[in-house]
């Protein structure tokens, strides 16, 4: 790409927000994800141009969660994939431009919500962006899903597929919703599946931390047929339930014995803060993905404030910090909020 090509792209700004997920679900291991409508947003401006050969300057200011933790030079993950996504929308050289990044993250670190999902993909999606990859936008918010075209979504899915070592979290926030994902003949894909209507989730947000890296490596390399069949009897009646739109799907799906059972002996507060949900009215509960969170569905208004007050009187006699909260389950996935100095 040309220096003209290039300094054509200075003084361009998108503001991209994504929304935290939850993996798993109990049964969906490394498949699952649901998208929650809490949301980290990203500012980016495309700010100068280095000559050739060299590589462009980087600023990143950090707000809320990740604040005086998360580097602000370009050993952040979000310097990589801004490059990665212009580069994938036809950047050439995209590393020679320099960018000021605004990060607001609201979903907490290292507990099961896919904060590291949110901060690559926005990262990524606003490099695609940047790069003009969506057109003209009448109307914003805008799905990027929608608005960008097919192939260059699924190349994005890749790269960020690749980042994280499993596509769930990263399907969930780039479509949004209840997504499926798996690779089929070497092809990555995703799947939407429906969420009843009467579907609210309530989540518990310990204070303790549980890096995903550890809560992986508690588990075993092989499990036994029976539980094996087990998970996949409930992914399949649970899925079929929640497409015939009967929220007690979430149930099947929470009966899980590939993973749940083995972190819990290094999460040991888990068990008790599922058993409180569901004692308080909950359809089910279920580690969010690596912990320390825990996902809770109930499908009547009415029970939100017995489940949420179990949930966090579990935490306290755990001692672990923290409170519970209720979302709405987002359908949007990554989208673009806002967008500046593209000219006519």
């Amino acid at each position: 790409m040309s220096d003209d090509q290039l300094k054509a792209l200075i003084g361009r700004s998108v503001t991209i927000s994504v929304p935290a997920t939850v993996a798993n679900l109990g049964a969906g291991y490394d498949v699952l994800a649901l998208a929650l409508d809490y949301r980290n947003e990203l500012t980016v401006r495309v700010s100068g141009l280095a000559l050739p050969g060299a590589a462009g300057d980087i600023s990143i200011v950090v707000e809320g969660e990740g604040l005086s933790e998360l580097p602000t030079d370009k050993s952040n993950v979000m310097a990589g994939a801004l490059v990665r996504g212009l580069t994938a929308a036809g950047v050439a050289d995209a590393d020679r431009l320099s960018f000021e990044i605004k990060a607001l993250n609201r979903i907490p670190l290292a507990r099961g919500l896919g904060s590291s999902a949110a901060a690559f993909v926005g990262a990524l999606f606003a490099g695609a962006a940047l790069a003009g990859a969506s057109g003209s936008i009448d109307d914003l918010p805008g799905s990027c899903a929608d608005l960008f075209p097919d192939d260059l979504t699924d190349r994005l899915f890749a790269a960020a597929d690749e980042y994280e070592g499993h596509p769930d979290n990263a399907s969930a926030a780039i479509f949004g919703g209840l997504v499926a994902s798996a690779r089929v003949d070497g092809v990555l894909t995703a799947r939407l599946i429906a969420v009843p209507e009467e579907t609210i989730p309530v989540v518990a947000i310990p204070e303790l931390r549980l890096p995903t890296s550890e809560m992986r490596a508690v588990l075993p390399n092989k499990v036994p047929m029976e539980d094996a069949v087990h998970n996949a009897s409930r992914m399949a009646a649970g899925i079929a339930a929640l497409e015939a739109g009967d929220v007690t799907g979430f149930a099947l799906l929470a009966d899980d014995r590939l993973h749940q059972p083995y972190r819990a002996a290094k999460y040991r507060a888990m068990p008790a803060l599922i058993a409180a949900a569901v004692g308080a009215g909950a359809v089910s509960a279920s580690l969010a993905g690596a912990g320390s969170s825990v996902l809770a569905i109930v499908d009547d208004a009415s029970r939100v404030s017995a489940v949420a007050k179990a949930l966090e009187a579990a935490i306290s006699t755990a001692q672990i910090g923290g409170g519970a909260l209720r979302f709405d389950v987002d359908t949007d996935g990554v989208r673009i909020e806002a967008y500046e100095g593209f000219g006519a």
